[in-house]
């Protein structure tokens, strides 16, 4: 795999995190009306607060996916798609892993307004989108050497 396919996603999702999350942690203002709002929230837990009060746990859990995610890349070749899903897997892992390292919470202030469900964050946003990425790849990806020929 092209390092800089796997890398360049990573750093820009996990720069595009930090920043909304300094900028935006304390705010609460329609970022877009009707369909997204910034409301900044401190979660414990993760999804749907789920294991919420449990940093410690949370983090390990975050270590291993990353742990997982580079051993599987260096053992397995992965195509374009796979490499794009692992990368912004990783990047939202690492973003909010430094959140809980540094702060015992993660930052959430992405809030739809067309529903009332929940609040997220660039970095959630990574998972879900590099983890839809990854189930795509494995449905209908084609088969691809580790140095991106078909």
């Amino acid at each position: 795999m092209k390092q800089k396919r796997f890398y360049i996603p990573l750093l820009l999702l996990l720069l595009a995190d930090r920043l909304t999350k300094i900028l935006w942690a304390d705010s609460h203002f329609t970022l877009i009306p009707q369909v997204l709002g910034v409301h900044g929230t401190r979660n414990t837990g993760m999804a749907f607060g789920m294991l919420s009060g449990n940093p410690l746990l949370l983090a390990a859990i975050s270590v291993l996916v990353l742990i997982g995610v580079f051993v599987y890349i260096k053992k397995h070749p992965v195509n374009k798609l796979e490499a794009l899903g692992l990368s912004l897997l990783t990047g939202g892992a690492l973003g909010n892993l430094i959140d809980r390292i540094v702060y015992g919470y993660v930052i959430d202030m992405l809030e739809p307004l067309f529903m009332n469900l929940f609040i997220f964050n660039i970095a959630d946003a990574g998972i879900t989108i590099g983890a839809a990425l990854l189930i795509i790849a494995l449905l209908f990806g084609k088969e691809e050497t580790k140095d991106g020929a078909a």
